[in-house]
């Protein structure tokens, strides 16, 4: 296992955040624009529909212990944001992944408002969340255009790229095959001359 992949995403989890209570949350005022959950979004079409369930849950979770509404809202639609980014990635085109981001985290926003306005979280509604949508898009398309690009070149660089067990396996089965021919071979060569003075 690759120890710096948890040691990267724990450090990426907490400067989204501190860049969204910094940054992002003072500007967008009519908007619930998230850096955390495009994060977690980008990573999910990058490294697959596990690594973005797995980072939706702990970054949700995070979020959801720094605020003041009932924890586990964020990290349930975040958990299932990375699922579905994961699995709805079907091509690894740097536009298509961008917009398949933005398009599921102006989705997720508005579910987890949704949610909020069940639970009755403090000024959440329907209305809240449907007058969100086209700020929403606008937004997370922006941060969508800057993110997946990062997380991308991270992620498939040499020092976070996820190991293959399925590619070890077959490189595996690959040199054994091939150490069983070259003994079969040196048996064979060894055994060659003996029955040649036979015949």
């Amino acid at each position: 296992m690759n120890w710096l992949r948890p040691v990267a995403a724990l450090a990426a989890m907490l400067t989204a955040m501190l860049v969204q209570a910094a940054l992002i949350a003072p500007i967008a005022t009519t908007a619930t624009v998230s850096l955390p959950a495009v994060l977690v979004a980008a990573v999910a079409v990058t490294d697959g529909a596990a690594a973005g369930l797995t980072l939706g849950f702990a970054t949700g979770l995070l979020a959801d212990l720094g605020s003041t509404h009932p924890a586990g809202v964020l990290a349930l639609v975040w958990m299932l944001l990375g699922a579905v980014c994961g699995l709805a990635a079907p091509s690894r085109r740097l536009r298509s992944d961008a917009i398949t981001v933005a398009g599921c985290c102006v989705i997720a926003a508005a579910a987890a408002t949704l949610l909020l306005a069940v639970v009755h979280g403090a000024g959440a509604s329907v209305g809240a969340a449907v007058h969100a949508l086209l700020p929403d898009l606008l937004g997370d398309t922006l941060l969508a255009a800057i993110v997946v690009p990062v997380v991308r070149a991270a992620l498939r660089g040499e020092t976070l790229r996820a190991p293959h067990p399925s590619t070890r396996g077959l490189e595996h089965r690959a040199l054994e095959h091939r150490a069983l021919g070259h003994r079969a071979l040196g048996h064979a060569v060894a055994q060659g001359p003996g029955r040649g003075g036979r015949d």
